[in-house]
């Protein structure tokens, strides 16, 4: 192949910038060329002729491999410089690998810092929105309670309107009742001739109403309510109960009402009672509940409560509610304020709350207060606890909070809590806000999520110190499987600081039997956490005598090459003195590291001015290793953090180990090394560091290394003739 060039030795030398004498050599068989010679003779053909074929490149290789493995020498070297090939590949690929992962970082770092700037532009906006409009809120809310009143005005008038018409409707049906006897008698007058008189007719239905609230008694309006009954007079029926209701004395409604309970008409009985609420005094009222309680009639008495709910002012409710209590009725009573509680506004409650405040109904008005907190909006709520607080109603108000923390939704609570911050009531925000801590874990969980400040990280220290460890191993797990591993780290930590070495031991057991387990969890913690906390929690596993959590934190920091990461972390075990900055536990971890992995452990040792122990290691691990093995590693270093001051400080390390406890022929056959690979930098260094510890005998074992595969002109090989080329030229 070389001859189909037509040059010759020396001038291809000099293209090659090598020895004539080598290539001379070389083309003589008397040396086995490496392999880049004889890839470069085919480069040259391929540019000065037409392209070799696959099968022959195939062919010409197989030949230099049986050639090498004829020198065993050269075959170890090739060996080599094949691993050392396959090596920097292996570098080039992570190197792409780490650019990509670097350039998506940057790009998901930035597109959330977009979103983040922009939910703060939208908290922005709302704000100003909710402060602009809060007067105008204001305004409205007066509008609101005037067209409440006109409201009620008119719906009294409508049932006032509604009875009218029904007394008129009644009166017209009597009149044609009247009216279509008349016609009857008439024709029958007319067909006997006369005979018969008026003044024998039966009452007519139109007089017995009339009469019904003067002289009628019980029995008879119930047998005149069954007789309207009976004519599909539904709706007389009603009027007439509802009139003798309010005409009659409070027993004479009463036991109108149980007759007709007893009759089976309860429908009407129902019916009369709102309207004699709003129609009949307090008084009244008060005893026909009285009354009514007596006789076993319970429902007529709510009945009575939830219309003087509907229908009563505010004092009106509570002079009520204190007639009930006085009666005995304690319970229709509380029923009363509860339910004004939840239906009416606040100013009403408020008014109620002043009327009753210090009474017999004061521990009723409390729980009112409760009630209102369990069902009312978040908004309504902070609007009574500022008029609880303005008319020194502040039991009240401690009532309607603390039930707010412990009956509502998490997300109610947080949303209570910054709404009273935001209008001045820090102290009231801070007393919700300790009282909903108390609740179950199943609440808490709900909780540090819904909180959007500091509050969250007082929930974790808050259940680390004093929730049980059950309670904690629970929310560790679900805050892990909702995605705040943040949170569950630090609620980790936290716990293992505060609790006995028994109360960890269970934690961990626990979180064992969870999703996803207690290997997941330490693994998260380890990665989330800053490297003095995590320092902290396994120094405190160590402590306890949990060797496995303790374990899987240190693999997860330092064996995934995180260099600062890495450094800090063991500085902070080192400070602590921790077992695992012991020189025999780092000797132990990296004898079983890759060359990644390790020169990662070597920089981050570096990097927390961890001199002993780098060298404790490098004196393990790199003075009775393959001469490959420093030269891999040494590469994996410059790949890493190229002429970085961390790589510069391992390196002067390495060489200076190097040079003190190996021999001058590792030595050289590593500066050889070491510039076969491309690392000119290091080899000087070494070969520099070397001459100044031993001289001439260093610079005389280096020449043969570097010669020892040459032929020498003085030898008697080099004058004798090639027999395998005469003997090819015979044939």
């Amino acid at each position: 192949m070389f001859l189909a060039l037509g040059i010759s030795v020396r001038r291809y030398a000099a293209r090659r910038f090598l020895n004539p004498s080598s290539v001379t050599r070389y083309l003589s068989g008397e040396r086995v060329p490496p392999w880049d010679f004889v890839a470069g003779v085919i480069e040259d053909v391929q540019e000065a002729q037409a392209a070799l074929t696959p099968e022959a490149e195939a062919a010409l290789r197989e030949l230099h491999r049986e050639a090498l493995r004829s020198n065993r020498h050269s075959s170890e070297v090739q060996a080599l410089q094949d691993k050392l090939a396959e090596a920097d590949e292996d570098t080039r690929r992570i190197t792409t690998r780490q650019r990509a992962l670097e350039e998506a970082l940057r790009d998901r770092e930035g597109r959330l810092a977009n979103v983040r700037g922009r939910c703060r532009n939208l908290e922005e906006r709302l704000e100003e929105q909710h402060l602009a409009h809060r007067g105008e809120v204001v305004l409205w809310q007066g509008e609101y309670v005037r067209l409440q009143e006109e409201c009620g005005d008119l719906q009294e008038q409508v049932i006032y309107l509604e009875e009218s018409l029904a007394v008129t409707r009644a009166e017209l049906i009597a009149a044609e009742d009247r009216c279509q006897r008349l016609e009857t008698r008439l024709e029958s007058l007319q067909e006997l001739g006369g005979e018969g008189a008026e003044d024998g007719d039966p009452p007519s239905i139109m007089s017995m109403l009339e009469a019904a609230d003067r002289r009628s008694s019980v029995p008879e309006l119930v047998r005149a309510v069954g007789d309207l009954e009976l004519r599909t007079r539904k709706a007389m029926a009603s009027e007439l109960v509802r009139a003798a209701s309010q005409s009659r004395t409070v027993e004479e409604v009463a036991g109108l009402l149980s007759a007709l309970r007893q009759a089976g008409f309860d429908a009407h009985a129902q019916t009369a009672l709102p309207a004699m609420v709003m129609a009949r005094p307090l008084d009244d009222t008060s005893a026909l509940a009285r009354e009514l309680f007596r006789e076993g009639m319970e429902e007529y008495v709510l009945i009575l409560v939830r219309a003087s709910v509907k229908f009563h002012q505010p004092e009106e409710v509570a002079t009520f509610a204190l007639a009930l209590r006085r009666s005995g009725l304690d319970e229709h009573a509380a029923s009363l304020l509860g339910a004004a509680a939840v239906v009416r506004p606040a100013a009403d409650l408020v008014s109620v709350a002043l009327a009753l405040a210090g009474g017999e109904l004061d521990g009723a008005v409390a729980a009112a207060m409760s009630a209102a907190a369990a069902e009312g909006p978040v908004t309504e709520l902070v609007t009574l606890s500022i008029m609880l607080r303005e008319t020194c109603l502040g039991r009240y108000a401690d009532a309607l909070q603390q039930a707010a923390a412990g009956k509502r939704s998490a997300s109610d609570v947080a949303e209570f809590i910054r709404a009273l911050g935001r209008h001045g009531l820090r102290q009231d925000a801070e007393t919700v806000f300790v009282r909903t801590q108390k609740r179950n874990v199943g609440h808490l969980i709900p909780l540090v999520q819904a909180l959007r400040d500091n509050r969250a990280w007082t929930v974790l220290c808050g259940a680390a110190e004093h929730r049980p460890v059950d309670d904690v191993a629970v929310l560790i797990s679900e805050l892990y499987l909702t995605g705040r591993h943040q949170f569950a780290a630090n609620l980790l930590v936290l716990t293992v600081r505060a609790r006995t070495v028994e109360q960890v031991a269970r934690l961990i057991e626990l979180l064992g039997t969870m999703a996803p387990g207690a290997e997941a969890v330490m693994g998260a913690a380890a990665r989330l956490l800053a490297p003095e906390e995590a320092g902290t929690l396994l120094t405190c596993l160590e402590r306890f005598g949990l060797p496995e959590p303790a374990e899987v934190v240190f693999r997860c920091i330092v064996y995934d090459e995180l260099v600062g990461h890495a450094g800090l972390f063991l500085a902070a075990l080192a400070q602590a003195g921790s077992r695992y900055a012991r020189l025999d536990v780092l000797c132990e971890h990296a004898a079983g590291m890759g060359e990644s992995t390790v020169a990662s452990l070597l920089l981050a040792l570096e990097s927390a001015s961890l001199g002993f122990h780098l060298d404790a290691v490098i004196q393990d691990r790199f003075l009775r290793c393959p001469v490959v093995d420093v030269v891999l590693l040494a590469r994996r270093l410059d790949s890493i953090g190229g002429g970085g001051p961390r790589v510069e400080g391992v390196l002067r390390r390495l060489v200076h180990h190097t040079v003190g406890a190996r021999s001058l022929a590792d030595q050289a056959a590593l500066v050889t090394a070491l510039r076969a690979a491309m690392l000119d930098g290091c080899a000087q260094r070494l070969a520099a560091a070397a001459l100044r510890a031993h001289g001439g005998q260093f610079r005389d074992e280096l020449t043969r290394e570097e010669t020892k595969h040459e032929q020498k002109v003085m030898s008697r090989t080099f004058w004798l003739p090639d027999r395998s080329r005469r003997r090819g030229g015979r044939h």
